[in-house]
């Protein structure tokens, strides 16, 4: 009974220590020094995205910004976004009403030592049928006037989720 309990309190001691150490390594990371967007589908043969959506860039870089709190400290972590496609039903020739439900990029969350970053594909479709979600997509169900802000915000939410500023239900972690 003693052999059981001893090992009982070891294993408790390790596990808090275990998550004393992750919950330290999560709050010195808590904001990021520097966020950027950028978008390579422009380069794409077949897109005509940045005709339609030339701000897409910087209203990405907002949302994300409005998720996952700045920093001044140089040592944070930089958030660098690429946006890859635009499409409408996989389509990447957009229509002229510039409809679109499906928005795709590559995250990188860098340090400042180029050690413990990470790298990630963010791919968001919008959908009023949830259950036809593709596999690998998050889906987002937005109304028909909140639908360009829709797939913005899906596309922050996921990158601030990564991140570890908000919690799978989407509540910020830390202000």
């Amino acid at each position: 009974m003693l052999t059981m309990m001893k090992k009982l309190t070891l294993a408790t001691s390790v596990s808090l220590i275990a998550l004393t150490g992750a919950a330290m390594a999560a709050e010195a990371t808590d904001g990021a020094s520097e966020i950027t967007v950028s978008a390579s589908y422009d380069s794409a043969q077949d897109s005509n995205a940045a005709e339609l959506f030339p701000g897409i860039t910087d209203d990405i870089k907002l949302a994300i910004a409005k998720l996952v709190p700045s920093s001044d400290n140089a040592a944070d972590p930089i958030i660098r976004v690429d946006i890859r496609k635009v499409a409408l039903n996989g389509d990447t020739i957009l229509p002229d009403s510039a409809e679109f439900n499906e928005l795709e990029g590559v995250v990188a969350i860098e340090t400042n030592t180029g050690e413990g970053g990470k790298s990630f594909p963010i791919k968001i479709v919008a959908v009023t049928d949830m259950n036809a979600v593709p596999e690998g997509y998050v889906g987002i169900a937005p109304s028909l006037d909140d639908f360009y802000q829709a797939m913005v915000d899906g596309f922050a939410m996921n990158v601030a989720k990564q991140y570890g500023a908000l919690n799978d239900a989407g509540a910020k972690i830390s202000d």
